[in-house]
């Protein structure tokens, strides 16, 4: 019964602030200011006063319907020229501007229901001064103007002071871990500026940013689906991530005794990690939806390709849910007496959804059943923020606190900065969608599981390491949402080539569309490229391979509606590739379409490319003539170390190596890449771009 009275008075004290604003605590939002005058007030409150409903308060406490309403804090002569005297003797370092401000606002807990007096005129009513009559802890009833208990007052002060100085640490350490999380790619991404910087990192990238931490494994998952092993670099990233959030979810916590709202220091401590950790898990939900999204700001401010930041995400979402964990935990034992209230309701949901939102992302669901993924993840996702948004304004309500009274304590800010990075994104897809149009796409089939899909009218340039998402709505009617990612080259670089078309090849099973590309080409088919009154080849071409997914619905047509949202970049670090001596390009299967655009930017190259022997019509239909150094083997895979150690050979300072294809090529060249590069005689720019989900 004990604790269950000093919760209710803590939850008074987090509804007391008047004077608060929708900002985070402690930056524009000062909700305990000045702290002597609210210890005053708190102190009091235990009291009934004259106007006061005593039937309510013989009943289970309810900030909604309080004993002593605010109208009757307002208007008690005795409650005011007792609270006047307190802050007379309690706040001398207090400017009589300050203390009337507050006295006007917050003495009666709203800011619309001011007292009936004055600061200044409560005083002079003060009658005698100093007033005779010493209230103790067996009063009830506060009827005439009265000293305050100083142990409670002490109290009081202890609480809001340790309550407020949590709630500025909580302000304060989440602004570092957002700071962190956005501020570390941009900062890592422009420290090459600095003199010698690049010489370092040389020497360092095969060390501590190239190699996977578990043998091999990094784009190709790990056995039994468990999930991708991130690089050493990726991994550095999120120990310091992480590193930081376990320090600042367990330093700084000051408890102060005695304490008006906790029985024990444990429980204090308990309850301060309860909200901790409740507010960070607030501060990662913009975090999480600006790594997974298409139009991250950091994917045009840094050279992080965009694979990088959908792994942080999974790992981030990881760390989210162990917040939401503690988080539930701890309120286990502090609030345990409000577990009826809808407000704990919606915890509950959020908390069990953000598990289940986890649990059903791995890979061991994601690659089999990728459509389902998608769906129930989004649905999850929305959810769960539904559910922290409901938790959060029904906490607020229970409080006395509402939005449009500007008296909150500003954890909704971090709600709302991640729903505008979720709308964000979006919105600039329909843009993007719009800026193309409808699209009528041409699909031919080439074999061996492979189409072509031409799409004219649409110039994007001829920039590498860049994507484009594809929904074909009609093709599969009842998803219409889906879409997937492709590479993008201008059809132009095939032009010339006749590819003909064979009898069409039955799908190839597999286990999702993981090997879906859509490469811009100028290689026309037994029906002839778009041309430009010039004669020549016009818009984009889409390669594709066909699989269990959507692209298995596709099938040869002269007019396939087609929506475009791109193009987008793979990577940021192309220039860093195209400033190499060499480019060495390996390609696998239909990760061609991603190495043409390589082709046309750099007049140094060596293209190597392997292809199943069922990809013979992708291969015709693929002008590689003006590569003059290649090798193309159907049937058969390349050497790696053997094509890395002939580029150290020949005795280039720097070599460009992008490769293209499916993991197990590109774990592979990986491997291969930091070797060579550990033996210091050639520096290689690894440049990944896997079709891999």
């Amino acid at each position: 019964m004990r604790a269950a009275t000093l919760t209710r008075r803590l939850l008074l004290v987090l509804g007391s602030g008047a004077l608060a604003e929708d900002f985070l605590v402690g930056y524009g939002n000062y909700p305990y200011d000045p702290v002597c005058a609210q210890s005053c007030l708190q102190a009091f409150r235990p009291y009934l006063l004259n106007c006061s409903n005593f039937e309510a308060a013989k009943k289970p406490f309810d900030p909604l319907t309080p004993a002593t309403s605010p109208s009757c804090y307002a208007s008690d002569a005795p409650f005011l020229t007792s609270a006047a005297w307190c802050l007379n003797t309690k706040c001398p370092d207090e400017s009589i501007a300050k203390l009337e401000a507050y006295w006007q606002q917050g003495l009666s807990g709203l800011k619309t229901v001011p007292p009936k007096w004055a600061y200044s005129v409560a005083l002079d009513r003060v009658n005698p001064k100093p007033p005779t009559y010493q209230l103790t802890f067996k009063d009830v009833l506060l009827n005439q103007t009265s000293l305050i208990v100083e142990a409670s007052y002490l109290s009081s002060w202890n609480g809001m002071t340790g309550l407020y100085n949590e709630e500025v640490d909580e302000s304060k350490f989440g602004i570092i871990i957002l700071v962190v999380a956005i501020g570390l790619p941009v900062v890592l991404t422009w420290v090459h500026v600095l003199p010698f910087a690049q010489a370092i990192l040389d020497r360092i990238n095969p060390y501590l940013v190239y190699p996977s931490i578990f043998g091999t494994f990094h784009t190709r998952p790990l056995p039994f689906l468990l999930g991708n092993v991130p690089s050493i670099g990726q991994s550095l990233y999120l120990a310091v991530f992480v590193i930081l959030n376990v320090l600042l979810s367990a330093v700084d916590y000051k408890s102060l005794e005695p304490n008006a709202f906790y029985l024990t220091q444990y429980k204090e401590v308990v309850n301060y990690i309860c909200i901790r950790t409740g507010a960070f898990a607030f501060v990662l939900m913009p975090v999480l939806l600006l790594f997974s999204s298409r139009n991250n700001v950091l994917l045009w401010l840094s050279n992080w390709p965009h694979s990088t930041f959908v792994l942080l995400h999974r790992w981030v979402a990881r760390l989210f849910m162990v917040y939401a964990i503690v988080h539930s935990i701890t309120a286990l034992r502090i609030y345990r007496a409000f577990e009826e209230t809808p407000w704990w309701y919606w915890g509950i949901v959020a908390t069990v959804l953000t598990v289940a939102l986890n649990v059903f992302s791995g890979l061991y669901i994601r690659r089999p059943q990728y459509e389902l993924f998608l769906i129930s993840h989004v649905v999850l996702a929305v959810l769960v923020m539904v559910g922290s948004w409901y938790h959060l304004i029904g906490w607020y309500a229970y409080l006395g606190k509402t939005i449009a009274k500007h008296n909150t304590l500003g954890y909704e800010l971090w709600l709302y900065f991640a729903a505008a990075v979720w709308f964000f994104d979006r919105l600039v897809r329909v843009g993007r969608i719009l800026r193309w149009g409808l699209q009528r796409a041409r699909v031919t089939e080439l074999g061996g599981g492979y189409l072509r899909v031409d799409l004219p009218g649409v110039r994007w340039g001829a920039e590498p390491a860049r994507h484009v998402f594809a929904y074909f709505p009609t093709a599969r009617p009842w998803t219409p949402w889906e879409n997937h990612p492709f590479s993008v080259v201008p059809t132009s670089f095939l032009q010339g080539v006749v590819v003909p078309v064979p009898r069409a090849a039955k799908p190839e099973p597999h286990a999702g569309d993981e090997e879906k590309q859509l490469a811009t080409s100028h290689a026309s088919s037994t029906t002839p490229p778009p041309t430009d009154e010039a004669g020549v080849a016009t818009g984009i071409t889409l390669f594709v391979r066909k699989s269990a997914g959507l692209t298995s619905y596709l099938k040869p047509n002269s007019s396939l509606l087609t929506l475009l949202d791109g193009p987008y970049a793979s990577s940021g670090s192309t220039r860093e590739v195209l400033r190499c001596d060499r480019v060495l390009i390996i390609a696998g299967g239909i990760g061609i379409t991603g190495a043409l655009p390589w082709v046309h930017s750099h007049l140094n190259l060596k293209l190597v490319w392997s292809v199943k022997e069922t990809g013979r019509g992708l291969v015709d239909a693929v002008d590689l003539g003006r590569v003059a150094t290649k090798d193309i083997r159907i049937g058969s895979r390349f050497d790696l170390d053997a094509l890395l150690a002939e580029e150290e050979s020949a005795g280039w300072a720097r070599v460009g190596l992008v490769v293209c294809g499916p993991g197990s090529l590109c774990d592979d060249a990986r491997a291969a890449a930091v070797a060579a590069g550990r033996r210091g005689k050639t520096v290689f720019e690894l440049e990944v771009d896997a079709f891999s989900w």
